[in-house]
């Protein structure tokens, strides 16, 4: 059987620049210091428009981590992760920062799937509100933190 996929399709305007929005987005290993449920991360790989990394993350006292691949086009302000293993069957999505007259826009898009059909009627409809609560207070940092950086 087929694992459920679900969709979170969040966005906000700030009010800082779009490249400094994305050079914010684009430290990855600073995300620790400034993201309050993101208790670490480790770079495993770095090769300029590519990284992997171990997040190590809490949402409702509840531990998450994976491993990411993330692909940095800096040229169109767009970053595509995916899972490679960790507490998800699948974990992908895209971050997209538009230029705009007064700030920019993030655009962030995820798809995963949970893939534990036995529970999963029980904690998918949490664990979604909890993702978007989780994508927001990052907006909300990235936003806080472009508004600090030069």
């Amino acid at each position: 059987m087929d694992n459920q996929a679900y969709r979170i399709s969040v966005s906000r305007m700030i009010a800082g620049k779009a490249r400094q929005a994305f050079r914010v987005m684009e430290e990855i290993d600073r995300f620790p210091e400034f993201m309050p449920n993101v208790n670490k991360l480790t770079i495993l790989e770095d090769s300029g428009n590519r990284k992997v990394a171990e997040w190590d993350t809490c949402i409702d006292d509840t531990p998450l981590n994976w491993i990411e691949e993330g692909t940095y086009d800096a040229d169109n302000l767009t970053i595509s992760f995916h899972a490679r293993e960790g507490v998800f069957a699948r974990f992908d999505g895209c971050w997209r920062v538009i230029p705009e007259t007064s700030g920019c826009k993030i655009e962030f898009e995820l798809v995963y799937e949970i893939g534990l059909p036995e529970i999963e009627e029980m904690i998918a409809p949490l664990l979604h509100e909890r993702l978007v609560a989780n994508v927001e207070s990052m907006l909300t940092a990235i936003a806080s933190r472009t508004k600090t950086s030069v």
